[in-house]
């Protein structure tokens, strides 16, 4: 007998200290089990918001949306949800707010009709205040959005990088917004279902997310770009010349000749082949000459499909870019849209012409000098790296195009500011990867530092600057 002992599951698992214990394995991957992490958390974040709240009163703290320290209710209703609010009652200016000088004013055209109209509908249906619906929304589409990022993930990644990658999500710094009346919760949700779709190649359901996420958040043309990349990766993985994979009857007959003889025909260079396998072949060398054709519009890729990718890619895109112009036809000022975005950037950079790729050099340089610029181009070169490690491509090249996409967005068009930090939950699906979900230490540091964190965010981004 063998002097090696092979130890039992049992004292392995007496023997590893409790803490060590994966999350991941007392977790199934059904649904429920998502939605009970998700619900934990909201519980997590709705106490923070409490406390912080509560806190604030106590200390006279003061709270910069009129009226935001009346309730509860109205705190996680206040900063962006308070326009939310005016667009849910009110609708939208036709006439741009400007000030002394003439300057476009912040105002409601920043914001995307989506969720304050879904908040208006609720309240219209039940007799919901606004800062009751708001919330209530956001909550319910966090949920979704949260059980959609693990069957995003769970066939790239398995099931253990998944779940934690929604234990991250929904305990992350920033996780908090998910539970006040913001419209993250619904963008997240469209994201991630469109990524699920089109994983499935369910092309007209990514359309319909991409088209309402237009008018939800902007940066939805990610997902459109995404859906470019499939195509390109399609093109190229399913496409395939007919002579390069010869099925084994056509490979039996190629060159043949036949000849008149005793029920069977003479194959050249292979001896006698019967009729049966003649068939196959002559019908093989048939599919062979339609694959040709083919060929032509992307190999194996039916020519339907390819047709519902670019549709739904063109409509996608158009939605995109619709909003601007609907503020142009509403108010009748061509750069309506653009005035008011670049409103919020007054007190960082002035009024600068908006030039796109430029926003973070400008405001890097603006602050901190050459050294700003270099942090920038830091940033920049150590999230390309992280896009291009093979951890990160495990995920898929669906989500690696919408992440990359998506970052390349703000690069081009966001002034980073404190909302910087919730406007990178849409990143949310590279917390997946291996290089995090395969170390115990890190996934745990990063669960308990964003848990941590919550608070500090909630003090900072929503007491004293807009999140």
């Amino acid at each position: 007998m063998s002097r090696e002992t092979i130890a039992s599951p049992s004292a392995t698992r007496l023997r590893r200290p409790a803490f060590s214990i994966d999350l991941a394995g007392r977790l199934s991957g059904s649904w429920r089990s998502v939605l009970v992490v998700y619900l934990a958390s909201r519980l997590f974040s709705t106490s923070v918001l409490f406390a912080v709240y509560e806190i604030a009163k106590l200390a006279g703290a003061t709270f910069i949306t009129p009226g935001s320290d009346r309730s509860f209710l109205d705190f996680t209703s206040s900063w962006d949800a308070d326009r939310y609010r005016t667009i849910a009652l009110h609708g939208y200016p036709s006439t741009l707010p400007t000030d002394a000088t003439g300057e476009v004013l912040p105002n409601e055209w920043a914001f995307l009709p989506v969720f304050p109209y879904l908040c208006h509908l609720v309240m219209v249906a039940t007799g919901m205040d606004f800062t009751v619906a708001a919330p209530l929304l956001a909550t319910v589409f966090g949920a979704a959005a949260a059980i959609v990022l693990y069957r995003l993930l769970v066939t790239k990644v398995g099931h253990t990088g998944a779940v934690w990658a929604v234990l991250l999500f929904c305990f992350g710094p920033m996780a908090f917004v998910m539970s006040v009346g913001y419209a993250e919760s619904l963008f997240l949700l469209l994201m991630f279902g469109g990524l699920l779709a089109m994983q499935r190649r369910n092309y007209p359901l990514v359309a319909a997310a991409g088209i309402v996420a237009s008018f939800v958040r902007p940066g939805a043309l990610a997902l459109a770009l995404a859906l470019g990349i499939h195509l390109i990766v399609r093109w190229h993985t399913e496409r395939e010349r007919p002579e390069a994979r010869p099925t084994a009857a056509a490979s039996a007959v190629a060159g043949s000749r036949s000849t008149e003889g005793d029920g069977t025909r003479r194959i050249t260079g292979i001896g006698t082949a019967p009729p049966a396998l003649v068939l196959a072949a002559r019908t093989s060398a048939r599919r062979a000459r339609a694959g040709l054709r083919e060929f032509v519009v992307g190999g194996r890729l039916p020519r339907r499909e390819l047709t519902t990718i670019v549709v739904a890619g063109l409509a996608m895109a158009a939605a995109g870019l619709a909003w601007p112009v609907v503020a142009h036809v509403v108010t009748g000022q061509s750069d309506a849209y653009l005035e008011t975005e670049m409103a919020w950037w007054v007190d960082y950079v002035g009024r600068p012409v908006f030039v796109p790729l430029t926003p973070w050099f400008l405001l890097a340089g603006r602050w901190l000098g050459i050294g700003g610029i270099v942090l920038v181009l830091a940033i920049i070169a150590s999230f390309t790296f992280w896009m291009t490690r093979r951890s990160t491509l495990r995920l898929g090249h669906e989500v690696v195009a919408f992440v990359a996409g998506f970052f390349a967005y703000l690069v081009a068009v966001f002034l980073p500011q404190q909302s910087l930090f919730r406007l990178l939950m849409p990143l949310s699906p590279l917390l997946g990867s291996p290089a995090i979900s395969s170390r115990p230490w890190l996934r745990r540091a990063m669960l308990l530092g964003g848990a941590a964190l919550q608070p500090v965010a909630v003090v900072l981004v929503f007491i004293f600057t807009a999140p």
